[in-house]
């Protein structure tokens, strides 16, 4: 027999991925005839000298949270029943207590997959949840932003070269437009790409050597939807510089390794 989640536990903090999570809880309440606590927590900073702020100090905050709560329960909500909770406090704590008090059957939450250096200093509410929680926790991930995407970071229209043009038209169109791959087409479609490590290795060639004959094999490609960290995942383990960006089996862009570190150096301060 499945499991009746009836009481449904949803931390909200109002950003796009925690207010899909709140539809993910609308469904179940709506499956189950069940009830969706809404919480949301106003995190309680700890100063340097470790003495905590008062309380008061965050009713202005409470206050503009309580009315984004009813604005929302009423838009998202209509026709089910649910509860509001606010609390000030530590969110994962505040989230696992408060799981107790209501004796939640589920626990469903956003995840912001949050990286580097702000994942290791604050830690992921999500992951301490998962952790201590005494119910299922169904976890919502947030879809990638554009930011997030090859398509965003690639170089679109790249310069290219067919099979047979010489390496050196091709070392040239490097030379002048100031980049270290060419990506070589064969009846419009990408069939391999050159590297300036290519061009090096026949540099005494140049002349008599064909595009097709240097291209760097097997080739590895992309399309503009896929995750920049797939794109530097791929460039890492296959110790290559750039990859080509297909969409439909035509060339609509190139994605470099200097493309990657400046996206996800973004993503790193974005955070």
């Amino acid at each position: 027999m499945a499991h009746q989640f009836s009481r449904i536990l949803c931390p909200l903090d109002f950003d796009d991925n925690s207010m899909r999570a709140l539809d993910t809880a609308a469904r179940l309440a709506r499956e189950n005839n069940g009830t969706v606590f809404v919480l949301h927590v106003v995190p309680l900073i700890i100063p340097a000298t470790g003495m905590p702020v008062y309380v008061d100090l965050y009713k202005d905050q409470e206050e503009i949270a309580k009315t984004k709560l009813l604005e929302i329960a009423n838009k998202q909500l209509s026709g089910l029943k649910y509860e509001l909770l606010l609390h000030t406090g530590e969110p994962a704590g505040t989230i696992l207590n408060a799981e107790k008090k209501i004796s939640a059957d589920v626990v469903v939450m956003a995840t912001h997959g949050r990286r580097g250096f702000k994942r290791f200093f604050l830690g992921s509410i999500a992951e301490l949840v998962l952790r201590e929680s005494t119910c299922p926790v169904l976890v919502v991930r947030g879809t990638p932003t554009q930011n997030d995407l090859v398509a965003t970071w690639m170089t679109k229209n790249p310069v290219t070269a067919t099979p047979h043009e010489k390496l050196s038209t091709v070392a040239a169109k490097m030379h002048a437009g100031g980049f270290r791959c060419v990506p070589i087409l064969g009846d419009g479609a990408p069939v391999g790409i050159v590297t300036d490590r290519d061009i090096r290795q026949y540099s005494n060639f140049l002349d008599q050597t064909e595009a097709f004959k240097a291209m760097s094999e097997p080739l590895i490609t992309v399309t503009p939807s896929t995750h920049i960290r797939e794109a530097a995942r791929l460039l890492r383990e296959r110790k290559i510089g750039a990859l080509p960006v297909v969409e439909d089996g035509k060339l609509v862009g190139v994605i470099t390794t200097d493309d990657v570190l400046q996206a996800l150096t973004q993503a790193e301060h974005a955070e």
